[in-house]
């Protein structure tokens, strides 16, 4: 009888004891819930840009070469289908600039924006500062900070000018884009870790064009993001991980194939493990303007890179062959995971 009613005394102080554990963990669940939904959308504040649209022409014709080439802005921002790669080769050229265009992972699903002057659904809504404002720090007027998909923040002025300056000369096109789809844990992620970009040093006013290691270095890094895509980073709060342009990001691949994953080759000059280790400076080029995309699940923005100019590309070439040489293999570029 004695053991029987320790083990009743026993059973109750264990119940009493889940009890307010259960409670405890129920309180901190609904104050995590409440935390999220009312710090999301993330606010932060930015600098504000001091950049006005330009009708020279020149000015126009480097937006232009920018929009459609070294930035890529066309390869995500055009209205269209990705799963349908035979058709990216000449979408950028064909098809309106006005987004929609969906980038889908596990819990979440984003569209790309409006970037036609169109005054109701595109960019016609903002002033060229404003703008100006968004590319660079992923900061809207209202201070709502977006996914960090587009990475501009170090652009010169200069550069950032002729992009505006090009966009306020497309057709408006009224196309109202769905909003971004998040399960609560991406919803978390961007109240507790989203931030505005944050510019490396100073903003340049304007850079040389030329092929210099120097210009190389800024169009890499600044423009044509390939820093953003060849170091490993934590994709749910944006910042990098791994050694500069070592490879080994995982994204999801260009068709969308479920469970299909691209991993981004090392770019460094190491002996063993970089991808373009060897290469001359005339097959680098060759590479990136004429062979296009070989790997059909590729992300890279091969159809906007093909419209660089030659200097460029040597201007870019001559910057990665500057890089410190990091042995770290990157096995496979496609990976297949079973669903």
């Amino acid at each position: 009888m004695f053991f029987l009613t320790r083990i009743i005394l026993t059973m109750k102080t264990l119940l009493k004891t889940l009890k307010w554990i259960g409670i405890i963990v129920l309180i901190v669940v609904l104050a995590l819930v409440v935390a999220v939904y009312s710090m999301y959308p993330p606010k932060m504040d930015a600098p504000q840009v001091a950049i006005a649209a330009s009708a020279d022409s020149a000015v126009i014709a480097q937006g232009k070469y920018l929009v459609l080439g070294a930035a890529h802005c066309a390869v995500c921002h055009i209205n269209g289908d990705r799963k349908k790669i035979e058709e990216l080769e000449t979408s950028i050229f064909t098809k309106p600039l006005s987004g929609g265009l969906p980038f889908t992972m596990p819990g979440a699903a984003f569209y790309s924006a409006n970037i036609t002057p169109d005054k109701e659904t595109g960019i016609g809504r903002y002033s060229d500062a404003e703008l100006a404002r968004i590319i660079r720090y992923g900061v809207r007027p209202d201070n709502t900070i977006i996914f960090p998909f587009m990475r501009y923040p170090n652009v010169s002025d200069e550069d950032l000018t002729a992009i505006i300056s090009y966009l306020r000369t497309l057709s408006p096109v009224n196309n109202k884009v769905p909003p971004s789809e998040l399960n609560f844990f991406w919803k978390a992620i961007s109240a507790f870790f989203l931030k505005p970009y944050a510019p490396e040093g100073d903003i340049a006013k304007s850079v040389a064009r030329d092929t210099s290691v120097e210009y190389g270095r800024y169009l890499a890094n600044a423009v044509s993001g390939c820093k953003d895509c060849h170091t490993n980073m934590d994709m749910q709060t944006g910042e990098f991980v791994g050694e500069p342009y070592a490879g080994g990001q995982k994204t999801p691949s260009v068709t969308e194939e479920p469970g299909v994953w691209v991993y981004t080759p090392n770019l460094t000059p190491d002996p063993e493990t970089g991808h373009i280790y060897g290469w001359s400076q005339d097959e680098f080029v060759e590479r990136l303007k004429n062979k296009g995309r070989l790997v059909k699940e590729s992300i890279m923005p091969w159809e906007a890179y093909r419209n660089m100019s030659d200097n460029d590309l040597i201007a870019i070439y001559k910057y990665l062959q500057t890089l410190p040489p990091v042995n770290h293999e990157v096995k496979d570029l496609v990976v297949h995971e079973p669903q």
